[in-house]
């Protein structure tokens, strides 16, 4: 028998549906399982918010439905950026924090009164 095999039988009994000849089978616990979309966002432009995660933020949404699904920002900035032809752009950056043992920041970018983009970032 190679190392391989040697190493990768015992593991074998421990894979549903899969048995050896030379360990017995254990029967496995039936989990309930947690479905990614109740951790992450289903797409790069939704986001869960933290006050609520079973509802989703997406692009394209305004400020007036983002605000009664999420709640107010926990911080934003304000500014104008030059678009084309000349053109400002009024930008908002409304930061939502999550606090604790799993800290991350969302900033949820708004062009006028239109979300725009959603970054999520771990804390630090």
């Amino acid at each position: 028998m190679n190392l391989q095999a040697a190493f990768l039988i015992p593991l074998l009994w421990m894979l549903p549906g899969i048995q050896s000849d030379n360990y017995p089978s254990t029967p496995v616990k039936e989990q309930e399982q947690l479905e990614l979309s109740q951790v992450s966002p289903l797409t790069f432009d939704s986001w869960r918010p933290y006050k609520d995660p079973s509802k989703i933020v997406r692009v394209g949404m305004n400020k007036g439905e983002i605000i009664a699904i999420a709640g107010n920002p926990d911080y934003e900035k304000s500014y104008y950026q030059t678009g084309r032809r000349g053109m400002l752009y009024k930008i908002d950056d409304w930061y939502y924090l999550r606090r604790g043992w799993n800290e991350e920041t969302a900033i949820l970018k708004f062009s006028g009164e239109t979300l725009v983009s959603i970054f999520v970032m771990p804390g630090q």
